[in-house]
């Protein structure tokens, strides 16, 4: 399976997004009509001898999706929980003669029922044969419009690694390459693959993979091991063990443990992670960065460091490993790290670079009586808002007050924004925000924001995750209750007196709660119509 999702922009009024899915399922979602937030998703099956039998769109957000369109004899069901995304279309074939055959396909079509920045959803299907065996995938397509918003950062690594003197079976058993990689911070795809000295493949695991029963998460945090049948390896072979995926907004990836094992004897060799800070924001234009690199594993490391930072594209396997052959390091030094133990780097993307650089980093490590072990890793740069909200039509030029906090540790910051034309407002990291990124929650979905909208109430959203809001909902939405013209949050007596006594002014004030520059008529109804709100 590839799981990497391509989409080409045809025209202003028209995107096209494509995923080859596995079982020879493409799927492809055409942004039909920007103004109603229209989309077209074809399902065409390309199997032979798998029919595709249920399609599922997927958000979290409740009440946004709405079936515009159901294929003859297809029946649609609104809002049927599906594991952990509990909001989404389901289309089901009436019969089994109405399923999608191979060499067939169908459109189905859906619309977001409120204007949104950002789209983003799992495309999940299931797939029978003739004798009703079943299978089930999901496919993540993010749909963008051109808007500044969260994003995906693509990720990638290798390892060469050489092997120790296992050869054949033993009292133990095959030799076997053990491997456990962490995904520290949220990743939304990700796939692994082992290959021995001659480039065979040897083991691969990829995620959104839907095990039986069917699940999906919004996204993975944890380590994922593996122990790969390792018969026929020689000393000194060269393994090759590639990584590629796409993280929220940056974040953190690595090796906690790599071993040769034979019978009761393991032969260890060295495991490194590596976390990337979101760019901060400096008055002069430039980008502040920090690399942290740690030491997994139980014995002292030693050796170089190389990291190029104005990569252009993402490198992934040979062309990773070759990288230093095409660009000279922009930094360079040696690396000693005891056990447990990590380092942090500082550095600068100088002002005027464009944006979502990709950086470049290779480890040589090296063991007494073993070949170096080489660790390489590409990471783009997450240089887009810490958080994002819309608020509605009325949200337009708006003033309005962000509050992040950890609840947990006490860090936070406070933003004055104003909404922009199409009513969403940013928060970016810029300096003096350095112990946003120093928590050690930054990752985690543990954040509160407190959004205060001039002349409404405020709301307060728990458990976001910075950057980004939710993984699939890339910002924060609410709907705006004006009247609040003093700011105490309890629309009362007290607005009603301001509105009055500010009546007929045309000088900015917080009582032109629609900001339409006079206090007037429409701005006392706006109290009187919610009239107790928040009290």
């Amino acid at each position: 399976m590839h799981w990497k999702v391509w989409f080409a922009i045809l025209s202003a009024a028209l995107c096209v997004y494509s995923a080859y899915a596995q079982g020879n399922v493409q799927l492809t979602l055409s942004y039909v009509n920007p103004a109603n937030i229209e989309y077209a998703l074809t399902v065409q099956n390309n199997n032979t001898g798998w029919w595709v039998d249920q399609v599922h769109v997927l958000y979290t957000t409740a009440g946004v999706l709405q079936a515009t369109n159901t294929p003859a004899n297809w029946s649609y069901i609104p809002d049927v929980p599906w594991d952990a995304i509990p909001y989404n279309l389901r289309f089901q074939p009436t019969s089994n003669a109405h399923r999608i055959a191979p060499g067939q396909s169908l459109i189905f079509g859906f619309k977001m029922n409120t204007p949104t920045p950002a789209q983003d959803f799992y495309i999940q299907f299931r797939a029978v044969n003739a004798s009703n065996q079943t299978k089930e995938y999901a496919y993540r397509v993010k749909a963008l419009q051109p808007i500044e918003v969260p994003k995906d950062s693509s990720v990638s690594a290798s390892m060469q690694t050489p092997a120790a003197g296992v050869g054949g079976p033993g009292p133990g058993g095959d030799p076997i390459l053990y491997i456990d990689y962490a995904f520290l911070t949220p990743t939304t795809q990700f796939q692994i693959e082992t290959r021995d000295a001659n480039a065979a493949l040897r083991d691969r695991v990829f995620y959104p993979e839907i095990p039986d029963p069917p699940h999906l998460e919004h996204y993975f945090v944890g380590n994922v091991t593996r122990e790969v049948n390792a018969t026929g390896v020689r000393q000194g072979d060269l393994w090759t063990l590639d990584v590629g995926g796409t993280q929220w907004c940056g974040g953190a990836m690595g090796w906690d443990a790599l071993y040769w094992l034979h019978g009761a004897s393991q032969f260890r060799r060295p495991t490194v992670q590596w976390r990337f800070t979101p760019s901060v924001r400096q008055s002069d234009g430039s980008r502040a960065i920090q690399l942290t690199l740690r030491n997994t594993g139980s014995s002292s490391l030693e050796g170089e460091f190389w990291l190029y930072t104005q990569g252009n594209q993402l490198l992934e396997g040979a062309a990773l490993r070759q990288w230093r052959t095409r660009f000279q390091p922009s930094l360079q030094r040696p690396i000693r790290l005891d056990p447990r133990t990590e380092i942090t780097i500082p550095f600068i993307i100088p002002a005027g670079t464009p944006a979502s650089r990709f950086f470049y980093g290779e480890l040589e490590l090296r063991q007494p009586g073993v070949d170096a072990t080489r660790i390489y890793f590409a990471h783009q740069e997450a240089d887009t808002p810490a958080l994002i909200g819309y608020m509605g039509t009325e949200g337009v030029n708006r003033p309005v007050q962000v509050q992040i906090l950890n609840p947990n540790s006490g860090v936070g910051v406070t933003k004055a924004l104003q909404a922009d034309a199409q009513s969403v407002w940013r928060v970016t990291l810029e300096a003096g925000d350095e112990p946003l990124i120093a928590d050690s929650e930054f990752y985690a979905p543990t954040w509160q924001a407190r959004v205060k909208p001039q002349g409404a109430l405020s709301q307060t959203f728990e458990n976001v995750l910075l950057p980004g809001g939710d993984t699939l909902d890339s910002y924060l939405r609410m709907q705006l209750v004006l009247g609040d013209a003093n700011g105490d949050d309890c629309i009362d007596d007290a607005d009603l007196l301001q509105v009055l006594f500010e009546f007929g002014s045309t000088e900015d004030s917080f009582a032109d709660l629609n900001l339409d520059g006079v206090v007037d008529d429409a701005d006392l109804l706006l109290v009187l119509f919610n009239f107790g709100a928040g009290c």
